[in-house]
């Protein structure tokens, strides 16, 4: 069951057509570009496109190191790109039988992952992610904001595992907190630098129900434009909690992907 304030801003987004926030399309795009090994103008179609995964100047960055296969869903399109061992079984198989809207269903996901078996690897994720409709720093005005610089000070703090993440190959860049008037943190929120254009936020929360979570969320996103990165907010397809943290911080469901990683055996 969801609360009046939930069902009031459900209302809002089904009641008209969002979009993602002005400048922010055109360089996402450029970044999928770089990430999947396309041209940018690939996605002014919807048609399904299949590319060999290729280690570009940059691409995001990830704690594997290795594209060996990758899905986007992204505005009605299906792009896969693999190492050049799946290229006919992504082109002759998996593109004939997955679709956009149906490609992250339980069979395909275990179709693709007991091909990807055969070479050493598996699934790692299927996330859905966010980009912004909407930036208002107004809502975060009870938001203090955390400098790159002392963001290693909260190192200690074990709780927090999602806001930063102290990655070798992603900086945490800035982030933006709400504290209590003992100084006890209430929610936190961090943006790191996978690429140069697109930065990821994360959230930890740890009083519910308050609307901490959205407020420091809300004020990163804006921040992390300012400083002329695209923020961007990714959670797994069952979290709904913290995909109802992203609705009500100004950001609307954009893009899906897979991604892989070696198996340990």
């Amino acid at each position: 069951m969801i609360g009046k304030d939930d069902a009031a801003h459900q209302k809002l987004l089904w009641g008209r057509k969002m979009k993602i926030y002005h400048g922010m399309q055109a360089i996402v795009e450029e970044q999928f570009a770089l990430d999947y090994n396309c041209q940018k103008n690939d996605f002014e179609n919807k048609e399904t496109l299949v590319t060999i995964a290729k280690k570009q100047l940059g691409q995001r960055c990830f704690e594997e190191t290795e594209n060996f296969f990758s899905i986007l869903i992204y505005n009605g399109k299906l792009v896969i790109t693999a190492n050049e061992a799946l290229e006919s079984w992504c082109r002759e198989i998996l593109a004939k039988k997955m679709t956009a809207e149906w490609g992250f269903e339980a069979q395909t996901l275990i179709m693709i992952n007991e091909k990807l078996r055969e070479f050493g690897y598996q699934i790692d994720e299927a996330h859905v992610y966010f980009l912004p409709f909407a930036l208002n720093a107004e809502k975060g005005r009870q938001v203090e904001i955390i400098p790159k610089e002392d963001i290693p000070s909260y190192a200690n703090d074990k709780r927090i595992e999602e806001a930063f993440e102290y990655e070798a190959c992603k900086d945490d860049e800035i982030g933006t907190v709400i504290r209590n008037e003992s100084g006890e943190i209430l929610a936190v929120a961090g943006a790191s630098s996978n690429s140069d254009k697109m930065w990821e936020i994360g959230i930890d929360s740890f009083e519910t129900g308050k609307g901490y979570a959205s407020k420091v969320v809300s004020r990163l996103a804006f921040e992390v434009w300012k400083l002329g990165r695209v923020p961007y907010y990714g959670t797994a397809l069952s979290h709904l909690a913290s995909q109802n943290v992203a609705l009500r911080s100004g950001f609307l469901p954009a893009f899906c992907e897979l991604r892989t990683i070696k198996t340990n055996c």
